[in-house]
């Protein structure tokens, strides 16, 4: 007898289309595991989807239903730039450890010289070139990629990941590599109008927040879109506030080179010492910009009270033992650390963001409106003298994460749309 069952595809997580799997003589006291695609609907349409998967379950999965990439092992390539390695570095990693994990192959492109220390690339293939930021002549930026390009088309990757901010010479690589699908990854809505999007080998877009992909133009002519919402680990206790008596710790990780914020930010830090509220306040970066904030905090008198956190040390002690977690820049780019924050247990004090869908004020964040020290001062006062408030947001963000930003769900979709793009088909016997 054929067991059959309908999920809701990982791919096309708006509901869109149903996958009907089944388990064909599957005998009773074997573990439930092996479904195979019957046939991926899309609803109101009555035709075929691309994608094609084989459904396992999955205990160490929080939704518990894993969709696996089975059959072939892919490459799947990752070009780096500067943009990731400064915001989601900490993504990528827990990215790739998950493929890896899977079976799948990795490939990294990146210059000569940058720090990939923060990306497992043991085990990995790791393509470097020379590179110039000064170098605008194409011919000697093709001589500078010619040796990566011919290394990927003699052994080319199933399929190559770039970030929407990446800079052109992305663009002319995957002209030297033709054969390689691209799916670009957009993390701010103005990454949809850059050239990488426009690339002829792009085959998927991908959107990391519903917002960003509203911002798709009626008459879009590029690639399919799809939201993928970057995944957290999320721990099961709050951080906010978990030692009862401790001083409040104030947790920023963006880099002091944006002088304008911080100096708000250290100005509504002497008005809460005015007040006689007590607190720590971690700042992050080890720039050239650090001593001009370290003397603005000595001369507002707040220099016992601030702490300077070296630019590439690992932040996880600061997200472990933190309880407010405070983003001053006013972006609309989707924040990594922020989600990070949310999914450890932090509440989240920050600017208004019109790309993270994440952010709702009072709800699963507190967000400042006017970004001057005195809207700082009270939004820190409020979540520092009110730690029931402050607790409240915190759970609320950590539940909202682990629903809509758990790694297993990013894995699925971004598995299945690398499949989609490298025209991978995975084989109904096993």
């Amino acid at each position: 007898m054929v067991e059959k069952s309908s999920f809701v595809c990982g791919a096309c997580a708006d509901g869109s289309c149903s996958v009907v799997m089944a388990a064909p003589g599957r005998s009773p006291g074997l573990p439930s595991r092996g479904y195979q695609v019957f046939s991926h609907v899309l609803v109101g349409q009555g035709n075929f989807c691309a994608y094609n998967f084989l459904h396992a379950r999955d205990s160490n999965c929080i939704n518990k239903e894993r969709i696996f990439w089975a059959g072939k092992c892919m490459d799947v390539a990752f070009w780096i730039d500067q943009q990731m390695l400064a915001s989601e570095a900490a993504f990528v990693r827990h990215l790739v450890m998950g493929l890896r994990s899977e079976g799948q192959k990795i490939t990294f492109i990146a210059p000569q010289g940058v720090d990939l220390s923060s990306l497992p690339t043991l085990g990995s293939r790791v393509l470097t070139y020379r590179w110039n930021r000064w170098e605008r002549l194409p011919v000697l930026q093709k001589l500078r990629l010619n040796a990566v390009a011919r290394e990927l088309n003699d052994s080319p990757p199933d399929v190559m990941v770039v970030w929407g901010s990446a800079d052109p010479l992305a663009k002319l690589f995957s002209q030297m590599v033709p054969g390689v699908p691209v799916v670009v990854w957009c993390w701010d809505a103005s990454e949809l109008f850059s050239p990488i999007v426009r690339m002829k080998s792009v085959r998927h877009i991908i959107a990391s927040s519903q917002a960003i992909k509203e911002r798709v133009p009626a008459n879009w002519a590029g690639g399919p879109v799809t939201v993928v919402r970057p995944g957290v680990y999320c721990d099961d206790q709050l951080a906010c506030y978990d030692v009862p008596e401790q001083l409040p710790c104030l947790v920023s990780l963006d880099p002091l080179s944006d002088r304008l914020p911080y100096e708000a930010l250290l100005r509504s830090c002497r008005m809460m010492a005015d007040q006689s509220q007590e607190y720590l306040l971690f700042a992050y970066d080890t720039g050239h910009e650090e001593y001009p904030i370290w003397q603005l905090a000595k001369n507002l008198g707040v220099l016992d009270r601030v702490s300077f956190v070296p630019f590439q040390q690992d932040a996880e002690p600061l997200m472990l033992h933190g309880d407010l977690y405070i983003h001053i820049l006013p972006v609309g780019r989707v924040q990594y650390r922020t989600l990070e924050a949310m999914g450890r247990g932090l509440a989240v004090v920050t600017c208004p963001n019109h790309g993270a869908d994440y952010l709702d004020d009072g709800q699963t964040c507190r967000v400042v409106g006017p970004q001057t020290a005195e809207s700082w001062r009270d939004a820190l006062m409020e979540l520092t003298c009110d730690r029931p408030k402050a607790t409240a947001i915190a759970r609320r963000g950590q539940e909202y994460v682990r629903e809509n930003h758990s790694m297993g769900r990013t894995l699925e979709q971004f598995g299945s749309i690398c499949r989609q793009a490298a025209g991978v088909a995975i084989p109904l016997g096993r």
